[in-house]
């Protein structure tokens, strides 16, 4: 969320009910010296809860002007909830204020001061009217409840609020304002090549990234630098680029291919990513090979066809997800069948030899736990 805030971008929060979203939007949101906006949606919300209803006296004299004070429409930072559950009429107009700062309603106009909208819901939509409107928002990050060895953190902080902590500083919008400037003056060069290399390999990969992302992430990995100290980008600085991907399992395949490509990097975000996945390294590690027997069932038969370049790079991505999240002393004895199968076919393609494809071992977690 404070990228949103140095990029004008705006973040979707997915994950179920009682896991923080909303206080810690207010935490942020209480930190800055702005005006705030929170909603939480339902289905019979109407347009005017959220923008303002009309002006009486001036609908007497035949004009449409909504009265705008304490609503969005003049709002620097926004949380709507449920967002996904707002009609045709609330989505079409938040749409417009999100992508062009700017309200409309009749023949009225005015520029929204708009910095960030945080938006949240217990799922992304299945609909693809509502999928096209989630894409709008460049960074989703899934939140899930804290793990179990987190719990006593949890307990430390809920009571320190309860007890009425210390207020943080606040974030004036003049500071705000410097800081989006100073992300402008980030010298981005350094990393093009690398960047453009890691969307190479996650589009390959299956992850949905449109050019417009991938454009506007720019912003991102300049204000992952600027909050490092750094006047000009390095690879430690593409972490954000995972929040690009709706999609759980894609973030996670993201996060590991940047740790194995990016493993230089002084950047721990990735890292502590990766260990505080959702699942533990048994669950993570018969993913892993259930993913492996159903890509090499599906290896061309001719490697002519167009679709084996496409194939092998997946192979590939498959070596690099299982070397981040395991070294040789804790990478399961199944698992490291499979590693060996995916290395001995990457081997033979280099070398041009033909390699005969192993057998796919079998993925059963309950082997893993054995091994």
């Amino acid at each position: 969320m404070v990228l949103g805030l140095i990029c004008r971008e705006h973040v979707l929060l997915i994950g179920p009910p009682g896991t923080g979203k909303s206080a810690v939007v207010q935490a942020i949101a209480a930190s800055v010296e702005a005006h705030s906006f929170e909603y939480l949606i339902g289905r019979f919300t109407e347009p005017s809860e959220l923008f303002g209803g009309l002006d009486l006296n001036a609908l007497k004299d035949g004009k449409i002007q909504p009265v705008t004070a304490g609503m969005l429409p003049e709002a620097d930072i926004a949380f709507l909830d449920e967002i996904f559950l707002g009609s045709t009429a609330i989505l079409n107009t938040l749409l417009k204020i999100l992508n062009e700062r700017t309200y409309r309603r009749g023949q009225f106009s005015m520029t929204a001061p708009l910095i960030s909208c945080v938006a949240a819901s217990n799922a992304l939509p299945e609909d693809q009217a509502l999928a096209a409107f989630a894409d709008r928002f460049l960074l989703t990050t899934f939140v899930d409840p804290v793990g179990e060895d987190q719990l006593p953190d949890l307990l430390r902080a809920g009571w320190r609020e309860a007890r009425g902590g210390e207020p943080a500083g606040a974030l004036s919008m003049a500071m705000i304002a410097e800081l989006q400037a100073a992300a402008l003056r980030v010298d981005l060069e350094p990393v093009y090549e690398t960047y453009a290399h890691v969307v190479r390999k996650a589009r390959l990969a299956g992850a949905t990234l449109s050019d417009r992302k991938v454009v506007k992430a720019q912003k991102l990995i300049a204000a992952a630098a600027l909050l490092r100290g750094a006047s000009a980008a390095g690879p430690e600085d593409l972490w954000p680029i995972s929040y690009l991907v709706q999609s759980r399992d894609h973030q996670q395949h993201l996060k590991e291919l940047l740790q194995a490509e990016l493993k230089q990097s002084c950047n721990p975000v990735l890292t502590e990513s990766v260990a505080r996945a959702t699942y533990g390294p048994t669950a993570h590690a018969a993913h892993l090979a259930e993913q492996a027997a159903t890509l090499l069932e599906s290896r061309p038969a001719l490697a002519t066809d167009p679709l084996y370049e496409i194939w092998l790079v997946r192979l590939e991505t498959l070596l690099t997800r299982i070397d981040a999240a395991f070294d040789s002393k804790t990478l399961p004895q199944h698992l490291r069948a499979v590693r060996a199968s995916v290395e001995t076919l990457l081997e033979g393609h280099s070398t041009g030899k033909a390699v005969q494809e192993p057998a796919a071992p079998a993925s059963d977690p309950a082997v893993l736990e054995t091994a």
